[in-house]
């Protein structure tokens, strides 16, 4: 066989390896694929930042920031900056509403009347089931009403109980229970509502003890009742045109007015990792029975514009790359929302933008064609692998022994996060490379070899 040296490569700093409640990173090939496509998207759509969350099987995950988090300072995105999570929060809120049903404190045919005092404009006899899917005909004070986001510029400091703040803002049903679909907010600040007059807690309490401490979400917060503990990225909106330019920070509406009006239908507070591990935690079966979930999944067709084509009992259905995706979205002045899970292939993807109007949709598509091409290119077993790799734990030299060297063949070299340590082209017809290994600092690193019919990565462990 014939033997060929590799130039030297360029060396990095070889960063802590990082790990994410006990998981472990995808390879850096499927990092480096992820974190490009972040990358253009940001670039592409005129977005100032991105950051996301992928949690994969074999307990494996991908954090990714891209853009800014303040335009005007250049204080980049972050993948521990928190985001308001707008109606995201509605997907917690089912949860804790179905927890309590699964314990026999409520049932989804039981009507408002038996857990609230009476409010003019919501008929005492609306059940909880069409309040939760959407089909209950009351009316959404948030975001119809315009004097409701008047309010939060005003008085951004008053908070108000969510009674008061529909006996204030609501009018009357805009159709009779079950009659039609319509997205209300409304519905779920009543969901709210119910979950407090049921178990004498403030819903904070509850989705604390429930789900927040019992899983591990340590970066969710539910104001204003809880203090936002950690840092918060700037959101970026346009208060006069839904076309933007997008320049305007939206802090001055996102206060505790705001919070304590949206409630239960989008006040929470988090970041990716914790929506993902949530997210992927109820759609795995690891909160909710199989029946809840069922019933969560079971769907009245709609056609929004960000793609969703059903909304189920608190969650948004999705069809990306040819599967079904489950979640909800989330959007309000300064950011738009997703967190979706595909059961198929056990694949979870929790992404926020720091801007409203932002097109999720795409973001998403491009972001999950990229993981397809990304896994395709994961690790091969030994008894398959294209090459063989010796000594392994390497010192002075690694022989990279290729079974299949007809075609060309790229060989790329990563650390465990993702950086590209070295990059070049072999050959065709090179049968063995000796690597000089004894200028690469100890630790584990990742050696990717991909040609027209070939492809593989293997770990490297060097050790002098």
């Amino acid at each position: 066989m014939k033997k060929t040296n590799i130039l030297p490569v360029i060396l990095l700093l070889i960063l802590p390896f990082f790990r994410l409640w006990g998981q472990s990173p995808v390879d850096p090939y499927t990092a480096s694929i992820l974190q490009e496509k972040l990358d253009s998207c940001v670039n592409n759509y005129n977005l100032p930042g991105i950051s996301a969350t992928l949690l994969l099987p074999g307990n494996r995950y991908w954090n990714g920031a891209s853009g800014l988090s303040h335009i005007n300072t250049l204080a980049p995105m972050d993948t521990t900056l928190l985001f308001q999570e707008a109606s995201v929060t509605k997907l917690f809120t089912a949860t804790v509403i179905f927890q309590l049903i699964e314990e026999g404190s409520l049932a989804l045919n039981d009507e408002v009347g038996m857990y609230l005092p009476d409010m003019a404009t919501i008929p005492s006899n609306t059940k909880i089931r069409y309040l939760l899917n959407q089909r209950s005909g009351i009316y959404n004070f948030i975001g119809q009403n315009p004097n409701t986001g008047d309010t939060w510029f005003m008085y951004p400091d008053s908070i108000w109980t969510p009674q008061l703040a529909i006996e204030t803002y609501n009018s009357d049903p805009v159709f009779t229970q079950n009659g039609a679909f319509s997205y209300c907010n409304t519905n779920y600040i009543l969901l709210g509502m119910i979950v407090e007059a049921v178990t004498g807690n403030t819903f904070a309490e509850e989705l604390r003890t429930r789900i927040l401490e019992p899983y591990g979400l340590t970066q969710t917060f539910f104001p204003p009742t809880e203090e936002i503990n950690g840092p918060m990225t700037t959101g970026w909106t346009s208060f006069t045109s839904s076309t933007g330019p997008f320049t305007t920070d939206a802090t001055v509406m996102l206060n505790d007015c705001f919070a304590s009006m949206v409630y239960t239908s989008g006040a929470l507070v988090s970041y990716p990792k914790d929506v993902a591990k949530f997210t992927r935690l109820l759609f795995t079966g690891q909160i909710l029975s199989n029946a809840s979930l069922s019933q969560m999944r079971t769907c009245t067709n709609v056609n929004f514009s960000d793609g969703c084509n059903g909304y189920g009992y608190g969650t948004m259905r999705y069809p990306f790359n040819g599967k079904t995706w489950f979640g909800h979205g989330g959007d309000i002045s300064g950011f738009t929302q997703l967190t979706i899970h595909q059961a198929e292939d056990s694949i979870t993807l929790a992404l926020s933008i720091n801007r409203n109007n932002a097109p999720r949709n795409p973001i998403t598509a491009a972001l999950l064609s990229s993981l397809t091409q990304a896994l395709s290119l994961e690790t091969i077993p030994a008894d398959e692998t294209t090459f063989s790799l010796s000594p392994n734990p390497a010192d002075k030299s690694l022989e990279i022994t290729l079974h299949e060297s007809k075609d060309k063949q790229q060989l790329v070299l990563f650390d465990q996060l993702g950086n590209t340590i070295y990059s070049g082209e072999i050959a065709p017809n090179t049968g063995v490379y000796s690597f000089p290994s004894d200028q690469l600092p100890n630790g584990v690193y990742f050696l990717s070899i991909a040609g027209e019919k070939t492809k593989g990565t293997q770990k490297v462990v060097i050790s002098h």
